[in-house]
């Protein structure tokens, strides 16, 4: 009875505290309740007791303490996420569900019925506790005499410096655990400097006064500052689709000149900041690799943005507006790979933008074409990484009769609709890190090719700082 009892007492007190007590992982500082469903807690017969994020770590620190026995191994019931007698336990090992801290994946259930159903849909073949553990301990030998500590950031799609975006300039859509949210936020800044028309360069004192050939304009932009927020909320609703909120807040700022027949001079900077569009994005993974997504773009971002121009207030140019006026649906479709050894990550994706309809002022922007590829490569907790980015935006359609006011009494290049859209590619290159459930990353970019639809601001450069934190 006194056995029986202390290992009942055992059993509640790691149900109840094992997380709280030891929230992330001795091994590898991953949040063991962010990884509930793979977590670990080892019980040795000095009465020590470590907490893991998984039997890849569980393994690395028997193999650290060959010197104790363990008295007690408890794991997480994949299904519950309550711990349960890792050796009692059916594990399955493999299938196209990706492990944690492994390649080889390697989940626990309290029954056969359990494991039966996961087999069923994500593939893999049942062990026994005895059997998967030679598994990790083979895989940290392998680390080992690969030159890399035994609990390395082999890669998983939870939390693995190969696999976070945090960084990015574009939205990579992947899918998020069953049951787990994840919060990021994002500075993006891009600056516009020079006027170009094609692929061609335009001298700034060729575009004006009113009446010169070929352009003719009054106001001539000649810089272009945006900078925008982003904060992201992901939810896991299951272990294939996961749905996304996002939101943003924008600040623009557009250097002048003006002439009215009497040479230039500089007019003070036009300025408009508030809350943009918000997007609602649900992701589905398709097999080990893809994952299709569709977003929704609400209209919550204003487009009645007004300027001061010569003291007086107008309302302002499409390129100052904070959102598009219009729903706007979003679909792409993204790979993600990750080699062998799990230094390696590499993926592309395809998305597009559709202006569904008019706005209420009378236009719809351009619909877009974006693709993007990329390599990273992961050393230890930090990842670097080199991507390419390809945007091909339409011309807008219809006119703002309020924009094509103020233009037909100060006309400049952005007050023509005509004059919006083109093709443009981006080299980047970026730089992150990734403890735990937290990852952090900064990425800057010029484009290597630039043609721009009629005459507007070229972009000089571009960067992302980001950040995202999964509980």
């Amino acid at each position: 009875m006194i056995t029986i009892s202390l290992i009942a007492a055992t059993a509640l007190w790691a149900f109840d505290n094992d997380t709280k007590e030891m929230p992330v992982c001795k091994l590898c500082g991953m949040n063991r309740e962010t990884f509930a469903s793979s977590r670990m807690l080892i019980e040795y017969s000095d009465g020590s007791k470590i907490g893991v994020c998984s039997i890849h770590c569980a393994a690395a620190d028997m193999v650290r303490n060959l010197g104790k026995s363990p008295k007690a191994v408890w794991v997480a019931d994949y299904n519950t996420r309550n711990l349960i007698d890792a050796r009692t336990a059916v594990w399955v090992v493999g299938g196209n569900k990706p492990g944690v801290m492994t390649k080889n994946a390697k989940w626990a259930f309290a029954d056969k019925a359990g494991a039966q159903d996961f087999i069923t849909a994500n593939g893999g073949s049942t062990a026994s506790f005895d059997e998967a553990l030679r598994l990790a301990y083979k895989e940290t030998a392998d680390e080992q005499s690969a030159g890399h500590e035994g609990h390395g950031h082999a890669g998983h799609d939870h939390g693995s410096p190969l696999m976070l975006h945090p960084g990015f300039g574009d939205e990579i859509y992947h899918i998020h655990p069953a049951g787990m949210w994840m919060v990021g936020y994002k500075f993006m800044h891009m600056a516009k400097h020079g006027l170009g028309n094609g692929t061609d360069n335009i001298d700034q004192n060729s575009v004006s006064p009113v009446g010169h050939k070929p352009f003719g304009y009054m106001m001539t932009p000649t810089n272009m500052t945006m900078d925008m927020q982003m904060l992201m909320i992901m939810y896991g609703v299951t272990d294939k689709l996961s749905l996304m909120v996002m939101g943003n807040y924008q600040a623009m700022k557009m250097d002048m000149l003006m002439n009215m027949g009497m040479g230039n001079k500089d007019d003070p900077p036009m300025r408009t900041n508030g809350f943009g569009d918000t997007s609602l994005t649900a992701s589905y993974g398709l097999g080990k690799y893809f994952v299709a997504s569709l977003g929704l773009s609400i209209p919550t971002g204003s487009i009645n943005e007004t300027v001061s121009t010569m003291g007086k207030n107008y309302r302002a140019p499409y390129d100052m507006q904070l959102g598009s006026g219009t729903f706007d649906l979003k679909p792409a479709l993204t790979y993600n790979a990750v080699s062998d050894d799990a230094k390696w990550n590499w993926g592309a994706q395809a998305a597009y933008t559709y202006h569904v309809g008019q706005n209420y002022a009378g236009y719809s922007l351009g619909d877009s074409l974006n693709l993007t590829t990329w390599l990273k490569r992961a050393f230890g907790n930090f990842n670097t990484w080199v991507r390419a980015a390809y945007t091909d935006t339409n011309r807008i359609s219809g006119r703002d009769m309020e924009v094509d006011r103020t233009n037909a009494w100060a006309p400049s290049p952005d007050g023509d609709p005509t004059n919006y859209g083109g093709q443009r590619l981006d080299a980047l290159i970026g730089v992150g890190y990734a403890r735990g459930a937290v990852s952090i990353g900064v990425e800057g970019g010029i484009p290597v090719y630039e043609y721009v639809n009629g005459l507007q601001l070229k972009t000089d450069w571009m960067l992302t700082f980001g950040f995202q934190a999964m509980f």
